[in-house]
């Protein structure tokens, strides 16, 4: 028995032995079919995947610079990895606990950097720093990390200091880098068709090294992770550098790691760009480059790196895929057709042509929101008098060019002097015969979205200023109004600048009103960021910033003098403003009848519409909340003690008295948070700030005037002053079976058989305020009233 066991564990030993032998024998069979064309083949995939990995994390970077650096437009790149030893980050991702620098950072300054006369900075190449973009150091087929060289005009450290006029950063910025092939030729050739195709950066994959090249552990640097050194001699080919006729991957300076490259005068031309081999492996034979191989006894093989560019096209398509860019671009329109309306409206004469305006211009220049913007795009921008635009009769027009059409080149003075190097078809010709008939869209988008890069945007500058006045025609027998608007200032004034005796005051009483509004209405979308500031040089009743419905009310309405501040009421002159409306009230002396807190110095807060809109749309508290199905958002009520985050707050929380003859400065954002449909509303989050001037209040006023970004993002720690969560429901129309039933502006909803029309649709935005015969002489100033409209 015991025999029998025995042979049967033999056999089984026996058969698992020779399964053992079949299977080594087809791995050797299999590892004999890999052969070195596809074991190459393998590496390259890799070497490609990390390339584009690289590639999307830069452009990642590009897509978020500004919201990390506001000092610093879109089109910026990040410096390479120069070594701890020389990298001058100080950034906490890339220091260990000791605060010793860490590898994959970017260099940020660098020991070492030179600056040449007009402030720019060197073509910079190093390793690709991927500790700064988040990917882990990412490697080719070969095991080597990545390289990444960015031209000097898009790096990040461009300047040292703004020159008087440093070349702009926008998608016409050229790259100063060149690229070259090997094409059978004693030299190595150029391949791109134009200026404007020259790479912002290239990322090298450098292979496993050739003769020449040292990739031994670097004594001075942390290289816990990739390994080798920071000289880029030793990765970036050729290690000698005539043998490719001169052309290197790599620099001069330390490591070779940066130099001045191409030309940093973009109004001299030709320049020089560096010429930069990305297609992989070179050969010499005969004196001949080849990147094919060669079969001749003295074939050489001198280069290998594998680059991947990105061009200056390549990084805008993906920047205008970036909301923030777009609301930026879209800013700074808004900023220009405002200004220039007031211009006209003042009697300024508008050019046609590109746009004038000093790059530090008061109105819409570098140093006011959205920063710098307007020296770098200016050379986009053209102006035209007077003009139709999309069908309207325009006092002008404003015209953005979009990217480069195919035969528009913008490289020299004479380049960017002809308009045909920038305008599209029609707009073209109109803008050159002087009709000035132009069409397109009004807002930059994104690509795709029915909006072709080479597109122009268009606006029309209307035939009026910025804001409208309301008037009381009683005031005039008095000698004046108590509204007013300056368009050569931009100034709007409330209150009396003229003397009247007590009895004129209380005979008049129900006639000092005054309303302001923009005259055109604007569609809300997702929300609105507005800033304004006020100064206040006489206290009075008060008054409100309204956001108003432009559907249910016109440029000309105005509510009821004294305690309604123009916002409620009926004064029996104008239209009243028909609700749904948003006030935000600023109050300066204490109204019982209003139910007012008791804060001494006035107060500021949110209101609505109550139940009687003749009496209690800015009555703090109103209407009591009730059970009704769709009941109007309630005016917040008065905390006993000023309360921040509440729906009223103290005007000035440090003083005991209305604050006289200083800027204070006012921020609102009103944000759609959710919409239900099958309800018919929409919840919003209003929140507003308010300043006045400090040398402690700085950084958070400049802020508050940047409405391209929400407080959010720009102040994480400043918590609005004054807040409110309200619901609006949308608008009741009649009964209906289609939308043909129901009156323009109202859908119907088939479900219920009922029309309806969104609040707030459309809005107007202006100032109300009033006079009463128990307050003083009202006078103040507001300045700087500008918004930023979320699609």
């Amino acid at each position: 028995m015991t025999g029998r066991h025995m042979r049967r564990f033999q056999q089984g030993a026996a058969l698992l032995v020779f399964l053992i032998l079949l299977v080594m024998a087809a791995l050797a069979v299999l590892v004999n079919r890999l052969t070195a064309e596809s074991m190459e083949a393998l590496r390259r995939e890799r070497t490609t995947t990390a390339l584009a990995q690289a590639r999307d994390a830069l452009l990642g970077y590009a897509q978020t610079l500004r919201d990390r650096k506001p000092d610093q437009v879109y089109g910026y790149l990040p410096l390479p990895d120069l070594g701890s030893s020389r990298n001058q980050n100080l950034d906490p991702l890339c220091l260990d606990a000791s605060g010793k620098a860490l590898e994959g950072c970017d260099a940020n300054f660098f020991t070492g950097l030179t600056f040449d006369a007009k402030g720019i900075g060197p073509t910079v190449v190093g390793r690709f720093p991927w500790r700064t973009l988040g990917t882990g150091p990412l490697r080719d087929g070969d095991g080597e990390c990545l390289w990444l060289i960015i031209s000097s005009l898009h790096s990040r450290i461009q300047r040292a200091t703004p020159p008087p006029q440093p070349p702009p950063m926008n998608w016409d910025t050229l790259g100063q880098l060149d690229i070259v092939v090997a094409n059978g030729t004693a030299s190595l050739n150029n391949i791109l068709a134009s200026p404007h195709d020259r790479p912002v950066a290239i990322i090298f994959a450098p292979g496993p090294p050739l003769p020449g090249q040292n990739r031994s552990p670097s004594g001075s640097d942390d290289v816990s992770q990739c390994g080798g050194n920071y000289d880029a001699r030793n990765y970036l080919d050729p290690a000698i550098a005539t043998a490719l006729g001169g052309v290197t991957n790599y620099l001069g300076g330390t490591n070779a790691a940066s130099d001045s490259t191409g030309d940093s005068d973009p109004t001299n031309d030709p320049d020089t760009p560096k010429p930069l081999h990305t297609a992989g492996k070179v050969f010499k034979s005969s004196g001949n480059f080849f990147s094919n191989g060669c079969n001749a006894a003295d074939c050489q093989l001198l280069a290998n790196d594998i680059g991947l560019s990105i061009t200056p096209d390549g990084l805008f398509e993906t920047l205008r895929r970036n909301a923030n860019f777009r609301s930026d671009i879209n800013s700074l329109f808004d900023r220009i057709v405002g200004c220039l309306r007031d211009g006209i409206a003042a009697g300024a004469t508008l050019g046609t042509g590109k746009i004038a305006g000093a790059d530090n211009n008061a109105c819409y220049g570098q140093n006011v929101p959205p920063i710098d913007y307007y020296p770098n795009w200016r050379e986009m921008i053209f102006t035209a008098a007077p003009a139709t635009v999309n069908g309207l009769s325009c006092a002008g027009a404003v015209l953005f060019a979009g990217q480069r059409g195919p035969a528009q080149v913008r490289v020299t003075p004479a380049d960017k002097a002809n308009p045909a190097n920038y305008l599209e078809g029609g707009n073209l010709t109109a803008f050159v015969s002087g009709t000035h008939n132009f069409s397109g869209p009004t807002l930059l988008d994104r690509i795709g979205n029915g909006q072709t890069a080479a597109q122009d945007i268009v606006r029309c500058i209307p035939a009026s200023a910025s804001l409208n006045t309301v008037t009381s025609p009683a005031l005039n027998a008095l000698g004046g109004q108590i509204v007013a608007y300056d368009p050569s200032t931009r100034t709007l004034t409330l209150g009396r600048s003229f003397s009247i005796s007590r009895s004129q005051r209380a005979a008049n009483f129900s006639h000092f009103f005054g309303c302001s509004w923009t005259p055109e209405t604007h569609l809300l979308g997702n929300g609105l960021r507005s800033y304004f500031r006020f100064r206040i040089l006489d206290r009075g009743e008060g008054f409100t910033f309204a956001i108003i419905d432009g559907d249910r009310n016109s440029s000309n309405v105005c509510g009821a003098a004294g305690e309604h501040l123009g916002y409620s009421g009926n004064n029996g002159v104008t239209p009243r403003i028909i609700e749904p409306k948003i006030g935000i009230e600023i109050d300066t002396r204490r109204q019982f009848s209003r139910n007012d807190p008791a804060y001494i110095g006035g107060h500021f807060g949110i209101v609505y519409w109550g139940d009687s809109p003749d009496t209690d749309d800015n009555v703090h508290g109103v209407p009591a909340l009730t059970s009704a199905s769709r009941p109007p958002p309630q005016n917040p009520p008065s905390p006993l003690s000023p309360t921040q985050g509440a729906g009223i707050y103290k005007l000035d929380a440090n003083l005991s008295q209305t604050p006289l003859n200083q800027d204070i400065h006012v921020r609102v954002e009103l944000t759609r948070m959710t919409t239900d449909s099958a309800n018919h509303n929409s919840s919003w989050l209003l929140e507003v700030w308010l300043l006045k001037d400090s040398p402690t209040t700085a950084n958070q006023i400049a802020a508050m005037k940047d409405t391209t970004r929400p407080m959010a993002q720009l102040s994480p720690g400043f918590a609005a002053h004054v807040r409110d969560t309200p619901i609006l429901f949308d608008l009741r129309g009649g009964a209906c079976v289609s939308d043909a039933d129901c009156s323009a502006g109202y859908s119907c909803s088939t479900a219920e058989q009922q029309c309806y029309a969104p609040a707030l649709k459309n809005v107007r935005l202006g100032f109300t305020n009033a006079q009463s015969t128990r307050a003083n002489d009202q006078l103040i100033t507001i300045n700087d009233f500008f918004t930023t409209w979320l699609p």
